[in-house]
């Protein structure tokens, strides 16, 4: 990896990212290495201890999980307030802020490219792979600033998720979004790239939340069928999750078993499957647990 390759820390005001006060770090100092200490069984209390909380333990790694997150749990007068007490204190760790900062941070980009490309006036191929609720790419697309600046016969978009689940959930979200050419795919990643041919190669390609469950030669041979199927001046907007502080919770007591990498291993797999350092913007959402890469292909 070259030495000048830039890293970028987001603080952009303008997209309200979560982050922490001098008390919240404070505590913090404290909080964190209680929840590391605590064993897999402390689990059973965290279920007890909110419906949200419940709802994220028992569905991690899924959409819903997510979905759960993005909502900072579910807010219920019925849990009196020592369930409100747990919502408060479970969806304001690090790791469940850091969710939602990832969302608007791929938000950001996603609509940054869909704007660029759209001043060609060319048709605009999109792809979302384990696209789950697709929750980023539908509020873009529901952006009035977006829908006001592009021509929405213009565009497709082909959401494919092995979790039928998902794919109904999303498309039960895409109902307020009118007029769009959505296509939905019940399939895994791989075999997607397999079976499917394609008339036209894609613009856009968002991968966000499935690198995070696949080891290093897979994450390459997605990346290079990504690759081969991008329109030259296309980009791939992927995403992972970066060793933290609250890693040991996450995956002993949660049990949400995630592989960790750096942003410089993210952009490095990029690389390896045929996409230029020099084309790439790199980013860390502010509590750097989750990165963000947008590459293109010259």
């Amino acid at each position: 990896m070259p030495e000048d390759f830039l890293i970028k820390v987001e603080n952009a005001s303008s997209l309200d990212y979560e982050t922490n006060n001098i008390a919240k770090q404070t505590f913090n100092v404290i909080f964190i290495p209680i929840l590391n200490y605590l064993p897999e069984r402390f689990v059973v209390f965290i279920k007890k201890s909110n419906k949200g909380a419940k709802k994220v333990v028992e569905n991690a790694t899924t959409h819903m999980a997510l979905e759960v997150l993005y909502n900072k749990g579910l807010a219920d007068k019925s849990e009196g307030p020592i369930g409100r007490l747990f919502l408060t204190l479970w969806f304001n760790i690090n790791n469940a802020k850091a969710v939602r900062n990832r969302l608007k941070l791929v938000k950001r980009e996603f609509k940054k490219a869909l704007l660029a490309k759209s001043e060609t006036k060319d048709y605009i191929h999109i792809l979302s792979i384990a696209s789950g609720s697709a929750r980023a790419i539908i509020e873009v697309l529901s952006d009035p600033d977006v829908i006001e600046k592009i021509d929405r016969d213009l565009i497709s978009v082909t959401f494919v998720d092995k979790n039928p689940r998902a794919i109904e959930y999303s498309k039960q979200l895409s109902e307020s979004v009118p007029n769009y050419n959505f296509n939905w795919v019940n399939d895994s990643a791989g075999n997607f790239f397999k079976k499917y041919g394609f008339k036209e190669k894609f613009d856009i390609v968002e991968i966000v939340g499935l690198l995070d469950y696949f080891d290093d030669e897979k994450v390459v041979q997605i990346f290079h069928s990504i690759y081969k199927n991008l329109r030259k001046g296309g980009v791939v907007i992927a995403a992972n999750i970066n060793h933290n502080s609250e890693r040991k919770f996450v995956t002993k007591t949660i049990g949400w078993r995630m592989i960790y990498r750096s942003i410089k291993d993210l952009a490095s797999l990029l690389n390896k499957a045929g996409f230029l350092f020099d084309n790439m913007d790199a980013y860390y959402e502010p509590l750097k647990i989750h990165s963000v890469v947008i590459a293109g292909k010259k």
